[in-house]
């Protein structure tokens, strides 16, 4: 059976292009290769951006937390300065340039603008 079929059959048949036709093929190649470089580079570049972010948005969360400790230190030097007699403490606050008043049981502290030297 195998040695009535004719391999030579499948390629009997040519296929023949004109030159509209391959003009077009290569024109539609050509667009999607240049889609395919585009997307490269822009997965790159959202991934550079993300990345950027990221790193950011870390330093966004540092900061907050340093301020909240800031805050606590600032409290507690504060309340020290008042139950001690040492002036040095009151002097570390002014030198920082750290304001802070205490209002009845809820006490926050504000930091003043920094001076410009």
């Amino acid at each position: 059976m195998l040695s009535d079929f004719s391999f030579n059959l499948l390629h009997t048949d040519t296929i023949l292009m004109n030159r509209i036709q391959f003009f077009v093929l290569t024109g539609l190649s050509s667009i999607l290769a240049l889609l395919l470089i585009g997307q490269i580079a822009l997965s790159y570049s959202v991934g550079h951006a993300q990345g950027e972010w990221s790193q950011d948005q870390s330093a966004v969360q540092q900061g907050n937390i340093f301020q909240n400790d800031l805050k606590q230190l600032a409290v507690r030097i504060y309340s020290d300065s008042t139950r001690s007699t040492d002036p040095g403490l009151k002097d570390l606050l002014a030198r920082q340039q750290i304001t802070y008043t205490p209002s009845g049981t809820n006490a926050t502290e504000t930091p003043a603008a920094p001076a410009t030297h």
